[in-house]
């Protein structure tokens, strides 16, 4: 991988933790620079921060996995982790880990539901039995998401429709292109198909599906701050605040 390409990935995981509320902590991009590079291997990294950092690693069964603990907000996590503070630490470490995976070793295929299902997988799966599973609860963030017994329709009308787009690969307008991206962005917004890590998990997609397009996004040049807003706006049908957004990180590749 190139130096601008491992630059660009570090931008992206450092604006996905912005839009957590959080940071890089010190060091991280560092590991996640090594991952990227192929100078370290991402499994080994996750096993020796497992070990470094105590974390119990016999799960006990019998929780919803769908939820959280009964005393605690932690969602059921491999580690027993009750503690939420704690709990995201760890997760936004393990997890950025898995994104410089992915960006180094994609996962080939059309983006498809399925592979958004997979990406959540790659992501959470060290963490949450949850992972790539569709949510069985419903959820709402500020705004209400989509009912849980109308996911699988909803998401195979969505995919059908962006298969039929061949996943806006022939756009050569980059105002129009930002108009579809922004459509569908927010479309599966409000999908919220996980119970948690929606929108890193669509987010990484997006990413990827404007890649396979010949476009690119300039992730150090958003605001976390107006993405978030737009994309709340999206979820309600109202795209043009998420389309001025990314028409404005937006670029043809080469």
């Amino acid at each position: 991988m190139r130096d601008d390409q491992v630059n660009q990935c570090i931008d992206y995981i450092r604006f996905t933790m912005e839009m957590e509320g959080s940071e890089l902590a010190d060091g991280t991009s560092d590991v996640l620079e090594s991952i990227l590079t192929g100078d370290a291997d991402a499994d080994s990294v996750v096993a020796d921060y497992i070990v470094r950092q105590g974390l119990e690693t016999s799960y006990e069964t019998g929780h919803d996995e769908m939820g959280t603990y009964e005393d605690s907000r932690a969602l059921v996590n491999y580690f027993n982790i009750h503690d939420k503070a704690r709990l995201r630490t760890i997760e936004h470490f393990l997890v950025n880990v898995r994104t410089a995976q992915l960006f180094a070793c994609p996962v080939s295929g059309n983006p498809t539901f399925q592979y958004l299902c997979q990406i959540h997988s790659r992501l959470f799966g060290d963490i949450y039995p949850s992972a790539g599973r569709i949510r069985t609860s419903e959820a709402s963030k500020r705004k209400d998401f989509c009912r849980v017994q109308f996911i699988e329709r909803c998401s195979s009308e969505l995919f059908a429709r962006l298969s039929k787009d061949d996943y806006l690969r022939k756009i050569d307008d980059i105002g129009d292109f930002a108009n579809d991206l922004a459509f569908y962005m927010g479309e599966a917004e409000a999908l919220h198909p996980f119970r948690d890590g929606n929108g890193r998990a669509i987010r990484f997609y997006f990413n990827r599906l404007v890649q396979e397009a010949g476009y690119l996004l300039h992730w150090s040049k958003a605001d976390p701050d107006r993405m978030l807003e737009a994309s709340i706006a999206a979820i309600d049908g109202d795209y043009q605040a998420l389309v001025d957004v990314l028409g404005e990180i937006l670029e043809p590749c080469g």
